[in-house]
């Protein structure tokens, strides 16, 4: 069930795991496209602002993490210049970032 937080200046809502297959599953009727902007969001912790559709340029493979990591450039939540920091990124969303870059045409490999 949605949990809704209206208490300050900014109204924020949380889904749970199955609310948010069910929306990556809506996304994906549509376009591919959209269920890989939902699984950067919710699977890697993106910020809208930070979906960019990378190519595979911004991933490696990283034996600390024991998974994959995505270079992201976005907001300082100190403020001033945007940030560069790793976000971790499970094997199906690596695969479909790839399929992306390929059909895209922003493959590097």
């Amino acid at each position: 069930m949605v949990r809704v937080d209206d208490s300050g200046d900014i109204t924020k809502c949380w889904l749970d795991t199955g609310e948010i297959g069910r929306l990556e599953e809506a996304a994906a009727r549509t376009d591919w496209e959209r269920e890989l902007a939902i699984q950067l969001i919710d699977r890697c912790g993106l910020r809208a602002s930070e979906v960019s559709y990378p190519g595979d340029a911004e991933l490696r493979y990283s034996d600390d993490a024991d998974g994959w990591l995505l270079e992201v450039r976005g907001k300082n939540t100190k403020g001033g210049d945007p940030t560069v920091r790793d976000a971790w990124m499970p094997d199906p969303v690596e695969a479909n970032v790839r399929r992306f870059a390929r059909e895209r045409d922003c493959a590097t490999g």
